[in-house]
């Protein structure tokens, strides 16, 4: 079997570096301008990095037939991700993004939706039931139903990453993915977002019998992991020198996903992902500094002693040898 089926927003990044982040009506000096975009969005990081660290991963995702849309298949050839799910619509342009980055590394975020957001249709996806996991991240709303849907459907558990965006995810369609998901990652600011939509106190509640997990990232402060068994904390991994901060969420997602395929608690798959996500820091660009398993390994061990591999694991009703 594969292991993870990813979707989300595509994006080719233009990454630039400015004197401030500029009011309305100022005037911010770029420090740094890109020559080329780096391949990123949050499905298409996810996949890359469980890739490198050695996982079968697939992308369903909506690219342009432009030249940008050819450029980032032949990344995913390159990287080893199937491609069997990508649709390429005629006559539409490949999504991209602007940032812009502070000192302070805060940021802004221009974004063109392209054929992602031009698409529409009845979604088929090729042979979901041939993956362990599914990722949902941030895109279109109409598109992610249908993934979640079919997958759920397939008997594959759904793994959903929220971002707050309230046309990626209403309120609906927060309350539905968290009833289908059986683990969400998000952030503090995410959370209150969330349980907004659910009408909560806590997320304890939100869980179920079959939402199992949810892990709240804290930027440099400790992950809160909550289960049924209560609340568990997983540090993080700290670095030198934070070079570019794009796509550290989408690494923590794949250490995550990397430690529950390799049949750990989600409490060591949040060590795992603060391990992957101190790696995405040290770059330009989010998939650029990606570690092989070794590199993880390597450097887990130097911050939380020796990774431990159980001998069997679940994946929803499935037994599988570690």
């Amino acid at each position: 079997m594969k292991d993870v089926l990813a979707t989300g927003y595509p994006s080719l990044d233009y990454i630039a570096h400015v004197s401030h982040l500029p009011e309305v009506g100022q005037t911010a000096i770029l420090r740094s301008l890109p020559d080329e975009p780096e391949f990123g969005g949050c499905g298409a990081n996810v996949a890359a990095a469980l890739a490198t660290l050695g996982f079968s991963t697939g992308l369903a995702m909506i690219l342009g037939d432009d030249d940008q849309g050819d450029a980032y298949m032949r990344h995913l050839a390159a990287s080893g991700i199937n491609a069997d799910n990508v649709i390429r619509l005629a006559g539409e342009r490949t999504s991209r993004s602007t940032l812009y980055f502070d000192p302070d590394y805060q940021h802004t975020d221009f974004f063109f939706a392209g054929a992602a957001d031009a698409w529409q249709g009845a979604l088929e996806l090729v042979a979901p039931e041939q993956y362990r996991y599914a990722l949902l991240t941030v895109g279109p709303l109409g598109y992610n139903r249908q993934f979640a849907q079919q997958v759920r459907a397939a008997g594959v558990p759904l793994v959903w990453g929220m971002k707050p965006d309230i046309h990626a995810f209403t309120p609906g369609a927060i309350r539905d993915l968290m009833a289908a998901s059986s683990y969400v990652v998000m952030n503090h600011i995410e959370a209150r977002y969330v349980l907004d939509a659910m009408g909560s106190k806590t997320l304890e509640t939100c869980l179920s019998d079959v939402t199992r997990g949810i892990v709240v990232t804290q930027g440099a402060a400790d992950s809160v992991v909550i289960t049924h068994e209560g609340r568990k904390m997983a540090p993080c991994v700290r670095v030198d020198t934070i070079v570019d901060p794009t796509g550290a969420g989408d690494g923590f997602m794949a250490g995550f996903l990397a430690g529950l395929l390799r049949g750990c608690s989600p409490e060591t798959g949040a060590r795992l992902g603060a391990v992957i996500a101190s790696f995405v820091l040290e770059k330009l660009g989010c998939q650029t500094n990606l570690p092989t398993w070794e590199q993880a390994m390597a450097r887990y061990a130097q911050h939380f002693g020796p990774f431990e591999t159980p001998n069997k694991f679940e994946t929803s009703d499935r037994e599988v040898e570690a």
